[in-house]
């Protein structure tokens, strides 16, 4: 599907009745393919994401020496694994604004014992959270040189493997630098005990449950602490580990309902998920929904309700999901206040700004705090066309594309037109033509 830009999306004159199918998770795909970077084996990673996240880091990987073939038709990469090693001591590698890429990466690199590898990103990967885990590295032995803001892209890094021991990273700002330590830290020289104080903790035990999955001697909790052994090379039973679609990319799908009425089914959803953000059924169940869960996947059924209280949701530990209730909460009839948002400041745009500044834009009354957004019904008799900027930022744009599909003009005329919305190529390129077929299904149009 070539799509414009800006995009109009289309509006829904009657309710949905359909199935989609959705790409695999973007935090499974990369955690396993530096995991599988980190057996001895070939290993073949099914159901993958094939989008610019994964893609860069599959990339990186072939920079640094490692085999990674990519069948984007099947889902698939294949990787040979260096059990532990980096091939080449010298690479260049762009991580675009992929924060796995960024932060896995960088930690990665470290286990080679005499290496030099340069960094760099987008322009707004250079203002994204590093610092904590450059600090952490840095006193376990590696040197960095910056080329601009010291503890941000650009920059080069001198490796000298790594030590065991007590470790310790500053990991609020993001997850991300704890999950790439602790996937590393098998290989360090003794075992290792890794803390993070104050770290959300729905990812890094995403992190440590793969690390089992691929045979790590781990134990412990986000709160005290990760005991890691020392014991080399992952393995993968069977050489072939499965990735689930992505629940975020649902989260989506799963609040379409409300939007236009009636149901969908969302395919091969598991009945128990590696990934936190299935939390965010808890929320639509709150709202109204009712949720099937069976061997297949999940069937969703929804409608605004005619009144009710406000309403008050903690995202802390799913935050992705929140941009997808925040661009709907303007169509129900009463404040939804979504708190534990503070760090999506500093993800691929300003988050709680940008939706803020949108939903505004759109017509909601918006209350903007350093932690949380409160959003107030949209006025009845006020209703007009906008343009949606999104900031290069994907989930602001996929979750604009829902609300969109709002008849809201009530004459079946598009009134949201996503600018930029090739921006959904970081981790669901297929988004809106998934959107738009489920569309013309439902309308008898195909």
């Amino acid at each position: 599907m070539t799509m414009p830009d800006p995009y109009p999306v289309p509006v829904w004159t009657r309710p949905c009745h359909g199935a989609v199918s959705l790409p695999g998770s973007k935090s499974l795909t990369n955690r396993a393919l530096l995991l599988a970077a980190l057996t001895g084996q070939t290993v073949h990673l099914e159901g993958a994401l094939f989008s610019r996240d994964s893609a860069l880091l599959a990339s990186n990987l072939r920079a640094l020496g490692f085999g990674v073939e990519e069948e984007p038709d099947a889902n698939r990469f294949t990787v040979k694994g260096g059990a532990g090693r980096i091939p080449r001591a010298e690479a260049e590698l762009f991580v675009g604004n992929a924060g796995t890429a960024a932060r896995f990466l960088t930690a990665f690199v470290c286990l080679h014992p005499a290496g030099s590898y340069s960094f760099d990103g987008d322009p707004e990967m250079r203002e994204r959270p590093m610092r904590g885990l450059i600090e952490s590295l840095e006193a376990l032995g590696a040197r960095f040189s910056f080329g601009g803001k010291p503890g941000h892209f650009p920059f080069k890094v001198r490796t000298s493997g790594l030590r065991g021991g007590a470790w310790r990273v500053e990991a609020d700002a993001s997850s991300q630098m704890l999950s790439a330590l602790m996937m590393v830290a098998p290989f360090a020289a003794e075992p290792v005990h890794i803390l993070a104080p104050g770290v959300r903790p729905a990812f890094v035990e995403m992190t440590a449950r793969m690390m089992q999955l691929f045979g790590a001697p781990i134990c412990g909790d986000p709160q005290s602490g990760y005991e890691i052994g020392s014991h080399g090379a992952y393995a993968c039973p069977a050489a072939r580990f499965a990735i689930e679609p992505d629940v975020t990319a649902a989260s989506y799908f799963m609040a379409l309902p409300f939007v236009v009425g009636g149901e969908i089914f969302v395919q091969n959803m598991p009945r128990q998920s590696l990934q936190g953000d299935v939390a965010f059924a808890n929320v639509l169940r709150d709202l109204g929904a009712t949720i099937a869960v069976s061997d297949g996947g999940w069937s969703i059924r929804s409608s605004i309700p005619r009144s009710g209280p406000p309403r008050t949701f903690s995202f802390e530990r799913f935050s992705d999901t929140f941009l997808t209730l925040a661009a709907i909460a303007p169509l129900f009839p009463f404040p939804i206040e979504l708190t534990g948002i503070r760090h999506t400041r500093f993800q691929e745009t300003d988050r709680i700004a940008a939706m803020a500044t949108e939903l505004r834009r759109a017509g909601a009354a918006v209350t903007e705090l350093e932690d949380s957004l409160t959003v107030c019904p949209f006025p009845v008799d006020k209703a007009q066309p906008i343009q949606v900027r999104t900031y290069k930022d994907h989930r602001v744009a996929m979750a604009f594309g829902i609300l969109g599909s709002r008849d809201r003009l009530g004459n079946g005329s598009p009134w949201i037109e996503i600018m930029d919305p090739a921006c959904c190529g970081k981790t669901f390129p297929a988004f809106f033509a998934r959107l738009n077929d489920l569309y013309l299904k439902c309308h008898d149009k195909i």
